[in-house]
């Protein structure tokens, strides 16, 4: 009889999870209830016990199967903040991953929190366009030779390659993430990352080439329109799962949560794949692969991961009655996109034991009041600019300060204040878990009055895309103790028409360009990111005043009985359509 060449993988993924192990509330409609209802989805402990139902199934069925995570789990909660990797890394290992792709936030506070990353998981971590060969070995904690990073290949001339074998099967495993990481992440100098789709093209010919094997997996963290790009443009990938954008594919208008794309999105001969984010769902593809590697045949879907409680809050403090309980629960089971499932209980105990007292006790520290409701929005509107990203900005001076810094004026993009405030008790949790959940140290540099110009027009002009291809609106200045105008229309390298910093008696003084100051901002602004590249070229490095964000601002809000918004506006930025 001829040999059977075709075969099934099954393929369980996650990505940007960002340390969101604990279950979170999500609003879900149900059919014939006028109210919206609240459950509780995903988290690590459902991930185990869902993928390792998946595995036994397609074990039972004789496929193939794959559990893979496509990146970003650094990041995003309290869990995070307290930890850093080490709750990452062992949560993880507890899931059995087959690999995970690197994400830019991992890469949030340099090489090293990779590379002790690196050090504490059992599954390989797959970068395959980050060239780590020029890297300067007398770090502290260097990348270069760990077993479990699957870097760029420099003899071969492409990414290295997990190669899995099933039976009479091998598939071919390799991952990439997003070429321009140096712009938004903090990837050390000596480690750039290279072009993704020439690195793709090479892996190809590689592994179809040199290892004889045409089943073909790219891990990929490029984002869902960059995963959808390749597919189009490159042959020879079977299947691209990916991360970074968050899309979740499905219909989940059944449920009240939209219908973005379908699952598992075919394009040419390559299927491609995304699963959300945060933990609150799992995808499960079974991908039939021809000899050659192209898709034959695929099925599958991505799943919420409900457990037994429902409310009509996300804080559980109103009840369904008895009936439309016991309907909600009835129409949430009867659906093939939920599973219900209990959670794993040695993943309960790990987070229960090892981690969670430490976010509980954030969860009732009361630091500050607010009188009322802050707004936050990136690029001022008709309604004016944030009233949260200021005071961070002071929070950041004050910091700085009571530790003897003398600083002038601090800066911060505004994507790194993530929501806007309720009136009432601010927890040490909001701050570090909703307000500023990105963990990245506080740096103190001396920028020339021209160089302080040049960083917020660069800044405003990426933001807002004037005259520039710009990385996103996260990227718009707002300060303390600095004001600005920014006109729209002006020719470029004019835009910034007013620039003021206020000394100790409250006076504002013009800056002056030749003149060096002293700011403090995160080390993500100060070494230059996003529009900020003016800042790349200090006489002397940025120095870690040994404060991350969060705790900047609890600092700050402790020092205030009460927290208002601001009475000044420093940003005034002038749209072009304002100006004649």
């Amino acid at each position: 009889m001829p040999k059977v060449t075709r075969f099934t993988l099954s393929i369980a993924h996650i990505n940007d999870t960002h340390s969101h192990f604990e279950p979170t509330p999500v609003s879900l409609s149900v059919k014939g209830q006028e109210k919206r209802v609240y459950a509780t989805s995903g988290g690590f402990a459902r991930i185990k016990t869902v993928a390792t139902q998946f595995r036994e199934n397609a074990e039972r069925e004789g496929n193939a199967f794959l559990f893979l995570h496509a990146g970003d789990c650094f990041q995003g909660t309290l869990y995070y903040n307290l930890f850093k990797g080490d709750a990452n890394a062992k949560l993880l290992n507890m899931l059995d991953l087959d690999a995970m792709a690197l994400g830019n936030h991992e890469l949030d506070l340099g090489n090293a929190a990779v590379s002790k990353f690196l050090d504490h998981i059992s599954f390989p971590l797959l970068a395959g366009n980050w060239d780590v060969s020029q890297e300067i070995q007398n770090k502290p904690c260097p990348l270069k030779g760990k077993p479990l990073l699957y870097d760029f290949d420099t003899q071969e001339q492409c990414a290295k390659v997990l190669v899995k074998t099933f039976g009479d099967h091998q598939v071919a495993i390799f991952g990439v993430s997003i070429d321009k990481m140096a712009q938004i992440a903090m990837p050390d100098a000596d480690t750039p990352f290279l072009e993704s789709k020439m690195v793709v093209l090479n892996t190809i010919a590689y592994i179809r080439d040199t290892l004889g094997i045409n089943n073909i997996v790219l891990l990929s963290h490029l984002g869902y329109d960059q995963d959808l790009k390749m597919a189009e443009e490159v042959e020879g990938l079977s299947v691209v799962v990916g991360g970074h954008s968050h899309v979740l594919q499905g219909d989940f208008s059944n449920i009240g949560l939209g219908n973005a794309e379908p699952y598992g999105r075919k394009i040419n001969n390559t299927l491609v794949v995304q699963a959300g984010c945060h933990a609150l769902a799992i995808g499960k593809l079974d991908v039939t692969l021809n000899s050659d590697g192209s898709v034959l045949s695929h099925s599958g879907d991505n799943y919420l991961m409900l457990g037994r409680g429902l409310a009509l809050d996300a804080s559980w403090d109103v009840a369904l009655d008895e009936h439309d309980f016991d309907a909600a629960k009835l129409y949430l089971a009867e659906q093939s996109n939920v599973l219900h499932c209990r959670g794993n209980k040695d993943v309960k105990a790990l987070l229960n034991t090892e981690y969670r007292p430490a976010v509980l006790a954030m969860r009732s520290d009361v630091v500050t009041m607010l009188s009322d409701s802050l707004r936050h929005i990136r690029v001022p509107d008709e309604k004016g600019p944030s009233q949260i990203a200021p005071l961070v900005c002071e929070g950041l001076l004050y910091s700085a300060n009571i530790r003897g810094h003398g600083v002038d004026f601090a800066i911060h993009n505004a994507g790194g204040v993530r929501v806007s405030l309720e009136a009432g008790k601010l927890t040490a949790a909001d701050v570090a878990g909703r307000l500023l959940p990105f963990a990245i140290d506080l740096m103190v540099y001396e920028p020339t009055g021209a160089q302080v110009k040049a960083a917020l027009e660069g800044a405003i002009n990426n933001a807002t895309n004037n005259g520039v291809e710009g990385t996103g609106n996260g990227s718009f200045p707002y300060t303390a103790g600095l004001r600005y105008t920014y006109e729209c229309n002006m020719p470029e390298g004019q835009r910034i028409t007013q620039l003021q910093y206020q000394i100790v008696s409250g006076e504002w003084r013009d800056i002056e360009l030749e003149k060096t100051y002293r700011a403090v901002s995160s080390a993500y602004t100060s070494q230059g990111k996003e529009g900020y590249d003016a800042l790349k070229n200090l006489v002397t490095q940025p120095v870690s005043i040994g404060v991350i964000l969060s705790d900047s601002f609890i600092e700050y809000a402790r020092a205030n009985d009460n927290l208002r918004a601001p009475k000044d506006t420093l940003q005034h930025y002038v749209p072009c359509a304002e100006l004649k």
